[in-house]
């Protein structure tokens, strides 16, 4: 079988698995389904493997072949630690993999939270005083400066309790309205993330009409 055959099969499979998905258009059927196991199966088979040679091999296995004495305690560690995960499994031995759960848990909000502050909030911030600096675009400035504020605003709750316990507490009214403003910010940037989501999908869309329509006519014509 030559490099040629090998594309060919390779661009027959692909507009087979195309066509496959399209027709979901037409409701649910077992073709469609065959082909959204088999693009899940191959996802997780892809992960898997990844996770065994970047992680397990050399976090969990190497370290005792050729790491030094640290490298084999963090190595004796991490097996540690997933092998009570492994107990997750079982509902009877579920309680072993807590600590292990919550080492996990804890690790990635520290993660989480850290990368968006310094990833996320700081930036952002920068980026918004550093606007300032040029003065010619003022408005440019004020408008990013109103809509950073407002929206910061739509998300404070914090009010005072006033009255009997009965009583509904309300935000002053000069929050509301700047609330109002960034209320409007905020739906302005999901619609330009959603459009930029649909914009994506249509881009698809059309990459693969075109790719089947090229097959066609290659096939056809030539």
């Amino acid at each position: 079988m030559n490099l040629g055959l090998l594309d060919l099969v390779g661009t027959l499979l692909g507009f087979v698995f195309t066509i496959a998905v399209f027709s979901y258009i037409w409701g649910d059927n077992a073709v469609f389904r065959l082909v959204i196991h088999l693009f899940i199966g191959v996802a997780a088979g892809y992960v898997a493997i990844m996770v065994i040679q970047n992680v397990v091999l050399p976090q969990m296995i190497f370290p005792f072949i050729e790491g030094d004495r640290n490298a084999k305690i963090f190595a004796i560690l991490f097996l540690i630690l997933g092998t009570l995960m492994l107990t997750k499994i079982s509902p009877r031995l579920t309680k072993l993999g807590n600590p292990a759960m919550a080492f996990l848990v804890g690790v990635g909000a520290a993660a989480a939270v850290g990368g968006a502050v310094v990833g996320t909030v700081f930036p952002q911030a920068s980026a918004s005083m550093s606007i300032f600096a040029d003065q010619s675009n003022p408005l440019n400035a004020i408008i990013i400066l109103i809509g950073t504020l407002s929206t910061l605003l739509y998300f404070h709750f914090g009010i005072r309790r006033k009255g009997s316990d009965d009583q509904i507490s309300q935000r002053p009214a000069w929050l509301e309205s700047v609330s109002t403003v960034g209320q409007f910010f905020i739906a302005v940037t999901f619609a330009a993330l959603f459009s930029g989501v649909y914009l994506a999908a249509i881009t698809a869309l059309i990459e693969r009409m075109s790719f089947i329509w090229n097959l066609i006519k290659d096939l056809i014509f030539s």
